[in-house]
């Protein structure tokens, strides 16, 4: 899922474009049009112009971009490059510094084939103003701290299609993570001390070896009730090779199950994610290595996506990001979509999940639930953006804005 990521200016600008060319589209009688009509008619033709001079600007080989880095970053600019199109072979960059003194810089050279892809690539970010609420599932919104964090990584990824619905996938990666006091007070040190936060002020070189398996079975033809299944499962080994204090291995499971709904082009997304971690002896998962539930960002590496539920891959939406992490977890979603007007959809939803210290905890017991609302801006079967009303989390009402790729 490789592209630059839309301006916040740019996107305001085409959603509205794209709404009003949907609106009047279906209405227009150009043999009967009154002069309010032609007006519309000319709004139409206007804010057609206006996407089409926004995807020339973000369409070129060197264009800027306004994006995020990471949560607590803020907005950020720099510059994006994409090479013109050289057969199977693909290059990109991009370099983004945000308002809170975020930073990112990385770049990528790719193959693809119609039956596997490959990538290497190399990335550096800082990041100082993460989000840290202290280990398990009862930590405290009241216990908000920060925390600095680089992670400079370099490495390879690649997935080959075996059949058309099962893929091999695997990477190989190292990468340097250095946790340290964050910008924002309190710092984390001032509220947590060193075992709730296991590799703070540590350095260590990390070896990443992973392989998976994804299997993908399209749905029926039209609206027939059984629409799709996806799957994966990815096994991961951390090697620290220079502190040997941080050793695991990580097991991820996730399915994605879709239905028709009761309705035309209406469908019912469930879908689940269980984490867990191994260590031997002595060993430790560093904090910011942690998986977290809570939000919608998380701290990933580079292309390294969940399945997610239905156009989004945020987890607990009735939570700040970054709210809840351990070594084990656990998470369930459930989406209900339905078309609203024209390219509009909007979504009901409910979360429930946790983190554990502990595999055999991950059980149906103390999950942290919310429910809510999304509505979409969708371009054929893509999330254009999407903005999510969450409730139940008995920490407030959470509001979270998406942006897809609505200039490619």
């Amino acid at each position: 899922m490789i592209g630059a990521l839309a301006t916040t200016f740019a996107t305001s600008a085409s959603a509205m474009a794209m709404m009003l060319v949907a609106a009047g589209g279906a209405n227009a009688q150009e043999s009967s049009a009154t002069p309010r009509e032609k007006r519309g008619s000319t709004l139409r033709e206007k804010a057609e112009q206006t996407v089409i001079a926004f995807r020339n600007v973000f369409e070129k080989p060197l264009h800027p971009l306004v994006s995020g880095v990471a949560p607590g970053g803020g907005t950020g600019a720099g510059l994006g490059y994409n090479s013109p199109g050289r057969g199977p072979w693909q290059a990109n960059a991009r370099a983004v510094y945000t308002l809170n003194n975020y930073w990112l810089a990385q770049g990528t050279i790719g193959y693809k084939h119609r039956r596997g892809r490959f990538e290497a690539f190399g990335r550096a970010r800082e990041m100082r103003r993460l989000d840290f609420y202290g280990p398990g599932p009862t930590s405290a919104l009241s216990n908000r701290s920060s925390y600095s964090f680089r992670d400079p990584a370099i490495g390879a990824h690649g997935g080959f299609r075996v059949t058309p619905w099962l893929t091999l996938g695997g990477r190989v990666e190292h990468f340097w993570p250095y946790a340290r006091s964050g910008e924002r007070a309190p710092s984390i040190e001032q509220v947590f001390v060193p075992g709730d936060a296991p590799g703070l002020f540590s350095q260590p070189r990390f070896g990443r070896y992973q392989g998976s398996v994804e299997a993908h079975i399209p749905g029926g033809a039209g609206d027939a009730f059984y629409q799709g299944t996806r799957a994966r499962t990815a096994y991961a080994i951390y090697d620290d090779r220079t502190l040997d204090l941080f050793n695991f291995r990580r097991v991820d499971l996730e399915a994605q199950q879709t239905f028709a709904g009761f309705g035309a082009h209406h469908r019912m997304t469930l879908s689940g994610w269980v984490s867990t971690s191994m260590k031997d002896g002595g060993q430790e998962v560093p904090f910011y290595l942690q998986h977290t539930l809570g939000g919608k960002s998380a701290i990933r590496g580079l292309h390294d996506h969940r399945l997610g539920s239905d156009g989004t891959d945020a987890t607990l939406r009735g939570y700040r990001s970054l709210r809840f992490r351990d070594n084990h977890l656990l998470l369930m979603q459930a989406e209900y979509r339905l078309p609203v007007w024209g390219p509009i959809e909007a979504t009901v939803f409910a979360d429930a999940g946790k983190v554990a210290a502990v595999r055999s905890d991950l059980d149906l017991t103390d999950l942290r639930r919310d429910f809510g609302v999304s509505v979409s801006l969708m371009e054929n079967w893509a999330t254009k953006a999407r903005v999510d009303v969450a409730f139940g989390s008995g920490e407030g009402a959470r509001v979270l804005f998406t942006l897809g790729e609505l200039i490619p």
